[in-house]
């Protein structure tokens, strides 16, 4: 929530400037380029990286760390360190929580990973009370060695300036090594007599350098007693009463206290701008239970009075304070809500089932309930037109599906949705075919008519 630059009045956000905005293209980040310096460093005495008459700022936090970038044309941009965790590791505090609490162990943020090579798709099961917003940059934790090094190396140096007795300032490395395109907000500053040679970066807007997998899947820990996941669908019914967890007060504040363990975690989001282009184009998903009676009545927890306060961290105490996780979100959950036109007339029929399971397998960052098909192409690197809708203004979108689960006791079916028009509700056929019917049964490895 709090970014170098960022203008609070009266405990709100009031503005984030966008100050002078730049935009770094083809920059190389590696040993050659990258270096860690301190904020009151004077470069080879030609005069101070961030001088104190144009920038008198940082004066009490000389000693902190920054990422200095070199540029191909002599000039140089400067990343404060704690300003490259928040960009990088900052999509949920649980998350950002771990990188401080070493020693960071895998064990801690997922569980069970499964990469596929061929398809460049990456299976991940979340940790306890680690956010599905996270489920990305966890990724790239998983798979990218720089990644884990450079996660690792936050909460070993905050420790090691702590056991020595100094101030204790984190150090941070870019998480990837290869070429990447940077947008930030910052000030120019003069270098000695070079005006505008450093670019000091107060707030990263965007990096495009690519994640290793081509689509993410990923499950959550189970719900924990009292909680209830964002964004839950209406579906969720029950002939018995539900009882709720003990609600959030009007006017509840942050404390820097330990969190209750009788309390569960609630979840609120923070929204920002999409901060990495390359998420964009490719599918990230959960799965989410949409009926079980039994996963419903376990999940509520008894009524209780209001919490006015809340702690962003672990439980360790019996007070009253809850434990909230802030967690990025880029699209608005009112949208996600209710799902697609094509969609509402299956979610509708199978609201009517009673006595199964039903699991909702592409719970997606984009509305809540659909990926795009994989554009495969043939051995002549064509793709099928067949996989493509036409977009409201005439430009070709791929084909969104939504996959479900419907479980009863040993049976389980699949049934896959795919949307037949842009805009157009759902129509069902006699065959599977992109063109020609949007909904197909998958049933021990055959393709069934739907009912």
């Amino acid at each position: 929530m709090l970014r170098i630059g960022d203008i609070w009045r009266d405990g709100k956000l009031a503005a984030a400037p966008d100050y002078q905005l730049e935009q770094f293209p083809n920059l190389r980040i590696d040993d050659a380029t990258v270096h860690l310096v301190k904020a009151g460093l004077n470069l080879d005495d030609r005069g101070f990286l961030v001088p104190l008459s144009e920038h008198p700022w940082h004066l009490q936090c000389t000693h902190s760390y920054c990422v200095m970038v070199e540029l191909d044309d002599g000039h140089r941009i400067i990343i404060p360190c704690i300003e490259l965790i928040r960009f990088y590791f900052g999509s949920s505090s649980n998350l950002i929580t771990k990188l401080f609490l070493p020693p960071l162990q895998r064990k801690s943020l997922y569980g069970h990973a499964r990469f596929d090579n061929a398809t460049r798709c990456l299976v991940l099961h979340l940790a306890e009370k680690i956010s599905g917003a996270s489920a990305a940059d966890i990724g790239r934790l998983h798979l990218d060695p720089a990644a884990w090094r450079a996660a690792l190396h936050i909460g070993t140096s905050a420790l090691k300036a702590s056991l020595a007795n100094q101030q204790v300032y984190p150090q941070a490395l870019f998480p990837f090594e290869g070429d990447t395109t940077l947008i930030a907000a910052g000030k120019w500053l003069s270098l000695g007599d070079q005006a505008n040679a450093t670019f000091l970066i107060y707030s990263l807007r965007s990096c495009s350098h690519p994640f290793p997998f081509r689509a993410l899947s990923y499950k959550m820990h189970a719900a924990q007693p009292g909680s209830r996941g964002p964004g839950q669908s209406g579906l969720q019914e029950s002939s018995e009463p539900q009882r709720r967890s003990a609600p959030d007060s009007a006017d509840q504040s942050i404390v820097e206290q330990d969190a209750s363990n009788r309390l569960a975690v609630k979840t609120k989001p923070v929204r920002l701008e999409p901060r990495f282009p390359d998420l964009k184009k490719k599918a990230v998903w959960k799965e989410k239970a949409l009926i079980g009676a039994e996963a419903v009545r376990s999940a509520q927890g008894r009524a209780g009075e209001s919490v006015d306060r809340a702690s962003v961290g672990e439980t360790g105490s019996e007070q009253r304070i809850r434990a909230v996780d802030l967690a990025v979100v880029l699209g608005d959950p009112e949208k996600s809500r209710r799902p697609p036109i094509f969609l509402r007339d299956a979610v509708d029929e199978l609201a009517q089932l009673s006595g199964f399971h039903i699991e909702l397998l592409t719970d997606s960052d984009d509305d809540g309930w659909t990926v795009p098909i994989t554009a495969l192409s043939n051995d002549d690197g064509e793709i099928d037109l067949r996989l493509f809708v036409e977009g409201a203004v005439g430009m070709l979108r791929l084909r969104r599906a939504s996959v479900f689960a419907v479980k009863k006791k040993q049976e389980h079916i699949s049934m896959v949705v795919i949307v037949l028009q842009q805009g157009g509700r759902l129509q069902y056929g006699q065959q599977f075919a992109p063109n020609t019917s949007p909904v197909a049964v998958i049933h021990g490895g055959s393709w069934l008519q739907p009912s």
